[in-house]
């Protein structure tokens, strides 16, 4: 009988799978969960789901002023291969980007032992034919991810690729196969191509999603800050290290204060930021969101975007001027502090873009687009421009867009690069490739689903979980949880 282990974050989709795939074949299944303390109750005591065993994920994080095994890290390192300070040390509650307590590197460090041991023990008690996950967000499922691969064990990491209705499981192992596949050869026109992008494009689709959300949000933020301030015990700041410092008087005062932020640091954009620019030679650079997993799992050496700019700005040829788009989705973190605006408006040659302004159009008056890891060096081939990407990711293996290996030839790169055309056939490839190892479904809309029903949109996730409620929402989404389970199956077969 096979052994499944899954990892089960705060959304828990995967517990819903779980029962999906529980209900179709036989088989021994095992769960790491990394929720909150009220949902813990319903997960711990849970008869819906039959694990043989359970683990929680910040049980394993103790006394951690104590001092770290670096030799043990050292050796784990070594072992198995895995950058861990890298990792560790990109990690947004390890860093500035987290306003309510600040780590010392002792405390980190052993934080990174104990879960490396205790992954370590996990997977050696259960030896996991398979693992189910989610594809890694933060630093200590990017280990246990990293660390399953290097046992052997097939993970199967739900991914969205760039398309909207696609998820892929297993992503890591699928791109092995992207150099010998073939595809059909009616490759579409670059007009063909634009029609599907706008029709596929995943960021439409998500600003939509986000209107509708909208139109809850003050009810659900009140029913969420109700629940908060006036019925939770807020233990989860003694017993998750991720919440510390997050005492309710600190919580109002951050929330206070960054609605102030929002405010302030907008009207800034709206004065130095523009939304359009007159035709001339130009390279794009846009700005990714600070303290996310696009920066701190996909380009760990490159979360310092000022620098970049910089470097970027000494690069491009002197008759371009350097347009530095912010990512609309900044908003979440209050946006950059006006001290950080400012760096860009001083960097030379740089024009700053507005984040509400629609990037395609910006896209359209550029010869070239650079990014670290945005998707936008993607968005670009279907409008026939070139692009360059700082670090590996799961588009950055087309031959359209080049990869920066070497900072002290960008230059040169940039000049070269410049010079190339986009081949429809290279996006084409692409395409048909992402359709070939994925299957219509929505990570976004589920996971949204979940927030509406569980989490008031996402506002407040630390709630209690009733049988009847999951029964009720089990049978709710029966028919897409049917489509993933036997995708899982699937995959298992090969």
């Amino acid at each position: 009988m096979k052994k499944i282990l899954y990892f089960i974050n705060q959304n828990f989709g995967h517990y819903l799978f779980a029962k999906s795939i529980q209900d179709k074949i036989n088989a021994e299944i095992f769960a790491i969960y990394d929720v909150t303390n009220k949902p813990r109750q319903f997960f711990e005591n849970q008869k819906i789901v039959n694990f043989e065993k359970i683990w929680f994920f910040h049980d394993f994080i103790q006394e951690i002023d104590k001092e770290p095994d670096l030799e043990f890290l050292g050796n784990f390192e070594k072992k198995y291969n895995i950058k861990l300070s890298e990792i560790v040390f990109s990690e947004r509650i390890f860093t500035d980007f987290n306003e309510f307590y600040k780590f010392s590197t002792n405390q980190i460090l052993r934080i990174l032992e104990l879960e490396c041991k205790n992954f370590e023990k996990i997977l050696n008690e259960v030896k996991p034919d398979f693992i189910f996950m989610v594809t890694p967000y933060f630093q200590h499922q990017e280990i246990f991810f990293k660390l399953s691969k290097a046992l052997g064990v097939k993970v199967l990491e739900m991914q969205m690729p760039r398309f909207s209705s696609m998820t892929t499981l297993g992503f890591s192992d699928e791109i092995k196969n992207y150099e010998k596949f073939i595809p059909n050869n009616n490759t579409r026109t670059f007009e063909e191509l634009r029609d599907f992008f706008d029709k596929k494009n995943i960021f439409l689709h998500n600003k939509r999603t986000i209107k509708k959300i909208k139109k809850t949000d003050k009810k659900n933020l009140f029913s969420a800050g109700l629940n908060y301030f006036v019925f939770s015990d807020n233990d989860n700041i003694k017993t998750h290290y991720t919440h510390y410092g997050r005492n309710k008087i600190q919580v109002f005062k951050n929330y206070l204060s960054n609605e102030l932020k929002i405010k302030r640091r907008k009207k800034f954009l709206d004065n130095n930021f523009k939304s359009n620019v007159q035709e001339g030679k130009y390279i794009l650079f846009p700005l990714q969101t600070e303290a996310e997993s696009s920066l701190s799992i996909d380009a760990p050496l490159f979360t310092n975007q000022i620098e970049i700019i910089k470097l970027l700005s000494k690069s491009i040829p002197t008759d371009y001027k350097l347009l530095v788009k912010e990512h609309p989705a900044q908003i979440s973190r209050s946006w950059r502090d006006i001290d950080t605006y400012k760096k860009i408006l001083d960097i030379p040659k740089v024009i700053p873009i507005h984040p509400e302004a629609d990037s395609r159009n910006f896209i359209k008056k550029s010869s070239l687009v650079i990014a670290i890891s945005s998707t936008v060096a993607l968005d670009a081939l279907f409008y026939e421009k070139p692009s360059m990407l700082f670090t590996k990711n799961n588009f950055s293996m087309i031959p359209s867009i080049h990869k920066i290996n070497n900072i002290n030839k960008l230059s040169e790169d940039i000049r070269v690069t410049l010079k190339q055309k986009v081949n429809p056939s290279d996006i084409e490839k692409y395409i048909q490739f992402t359709e070939s190892i994925s299957f219509n479904f929505s990570m976004a809309d589920l996971g949204n689903s979940i927030n509406d029903y569980f989490h008031y949109s996402g506002k407040f996730v630390d709630v209690n979980i009733t049988e009847d409620k999951m029964m009720k929402f089990l049978e709710k989404e029966k028919e897409v949880l049917e489509i993933v389970a036997n995708e899982h199956i699937e995959k298992m077969k090969i």
